[in-house]
Formats: C-alpha cells, sequence, structure tokens
C-alpha cells in the first residue's frame, strides 16, 4: 500500500504499526476515501521530512504552528471541506492528529498525545522515550491498568499502565462509557509488580502513566 520509504518512516522513526493505518484504510467504508489517505500521509510524511532536513530546532513554546504542522493542517482543512462522510472523516481527523503531533515534537509528543476514545494509528514503543520521569520510582513498582477482559484472557496487554489503582479504574469504567462497544461488565482492573530497568517511559504527573515492555510482564492477575 505504501512505498518502502514511507513505510519506514512510519515504521522506524514515528514507531506506528503500518498494519494498523493499512488495515483501517481497507475498510468497506473507507473503500472511496482510500487512495486520497494514502496520499495525503505521504503528503504529510514529505512536509515533516522537507522540515527535518532542515534542522530547525522544533520551537515547543510559540503559539505558530511550524511549516510540517501548517501544511498538514492547511491540507485537513481542505479535505474536510470535501468529506461529508462523518466516519470516514473521523479518519481523516485522527492521522491529521497523529501526525500534527509528531511534526510538532517528534515521537515523544505522538504517543503521549495519543487519542484512544477513537481508531487512530497504533503506537509502539520499543526503546526508552525522553524525557521521562524514570528515575522517580523505586526499582520494583505496582502497575494497573484498566481494560477489556479480553486482554486477561488472552495474555494480550496494552503497553499502557499506571501507578494509580485510581487512574486505572477510571480507564476501566467511566473514560469510555459514551462509546458503543463499553460494557461494564466486561471491563476490569489488572495489576502487576514491574522492575522500572523494562520501563520505556514514565511520566508521574497527571495520569502517573508508565510504558511497559509487555514481553516483561509477569504474573498479572485481576486486581481484587
Amino acid at each position: 500500500m505504501f512505498s518502502t520509504s514511507y513505510y519506514e518512516f512510519m515504521s522506524n522513526d514515528m514507531k506506528i504499526n503500518v498494519c494498523s493505518i493499512e488495515s483501517k484504510l481497507s475498510e468497506q467504508f473507507f473503500a472511496e476515501f482510500k487512495n486520497i489517505a494514502i496520499d495525503a500521509i505521504e503528503k504529510y510524511i514529505d512536509a515533516i521530512m522537507a522540515f527535518e532536513a532542515k534542522g530547525v530546532e522544533r520551537d515547543l513554546y510559540s503559539c505558530i504552528d511550524n511549516e510540517a504542522e501548517e501544511f498538514i493542517r492547511s491540507h485537513y482543512c481542505t479535505l474536510s471541506d470535501k468529506v461529508e462522510a462523518e466516519d470516514a472523516l473521523q479518519v481523516f481527523d485522527a492521522l491529521r492528529h497523529s501526525f500534527s503531533c509528531y511534526a510538532y515534537n517528534g515521537l515523544h509528543q505522538l504517543y503521549t498525545r495519543q487519542e484512544n476514545e477513537s481508531w487512530h494509528p497504533k503506537v509502539t514503543l520499543v526503546d526508552r522515550l525522553e524525557p521521562n520521569d524514570i528515575d522517580s520510582l523505586d526499582s520494583r513498582i505496582t502497575i494497573y491498568r484498566g481494560c477489556d477482559v479480553g486482554e486477561f484472557d488472552n495474555k494480550l496487554y496494552g503497553q499502557a499502565w499506571t501507578t494509580s489503582l485510581v487512574v486505572a479504574k477510571d480507564f476501566a469504567f467511566k473514560h469510555y462509557q459514551s462509546q458503543p462497544w463499553f460494557k461494564k461488565e466486561k471491563r476490569t482492573v489488572v495489576e502487576t509488580i514491574y522492575s522500572k530497568e523494562h520501563l520505556l517511559f514514565s511520566d508521574q504527573t497527571i495520569e502517573l502513566e508508565v510504558v511497559v515492555d509487555v514481553k516483561k510482564l509477569i504474573a498479572v492477575q485481576k486486581h481484587t
């Protein structure tokens, strides 16, 4: 679907599971927009690569978009004026959000500003993300995750966990109540003990998030 250079940029630089994009663009409801989305993504990547090639340091305190952000915003606005199908527009908006985040502050912004209530390109960390506050944590920590019971049954956990039981309960039972797929009886909180040396990211401020290497998870159990 994507040529090698675009595929590798998303996979290697943005840490996006490209299959998560390809499968969404291949869904039946999106058929008439598939080629438009591919073209948009390639244009977004071109804009980001051209901006990064200039070696200009990103200004994270400016209220003005950098040139890559501006291009993505403008391109999306043009698309949104033409696309009337709401479900398709949600996909385009998710792509706009993800690529704009990366244009603003690279992988850190892309990962930490993911939209979780609806579809978005799946980002999987494989290396430690900087900056972080991992050093502020104890060597072994109790971590929690609010999730669907299917994760526990199948042992297919996501990377985002938290050191707060309260936050995990909110993700399990509150944050997604408005979603059509939400069923409270199918939600749960799981927990385990994890070594901080295997953490890929930590932000112990608002959601007290930690990002784990799922291959290092052991003895995960339901919280009781």
